[in-house]
């Protein structure tokens, strides 16, 4: 089980904190969750309902985090998905 912190990256962002998504499970129910949240924490820190995205990575795949970029009315945003601890 891992957790995650996704922040916006770059020099513009004013509040570069997504969220944190804790208790992913690598099967295909905690990674269809993972994504579900994911799409909810974007929606919630750009205020919008539709935004594009490329393919979630693998997230279990050894890497302490993963860089993407998303597209939210017609322009593109990057951001980190970072694996972290919570105690």
């Amino acid at each position: 089980m891992k957790h995650f912190t996704v922040i916006e990256l770059g020099e513009d962002s004013e509040s570069p904190m997504i969220g944190t998504i804790d208790n992913v499970t690598s099967n295909k129910v905690g990674k269809q969750l993972f994504e579900e949240r994911f799409k909810k924490a974007i929606q919630e820190h750009f205020d919008v309902y539709d935004f594009e995205t490329e393919e979630i990575p693998d997230l279990f795949a050894g890497s302490p985090y993963e860089d993407m970029t998303i597209k939210v009315d017609g322009e593109e945003y990057k951001i980190r998905i970072l694996e972290t601890w919570i105690y």
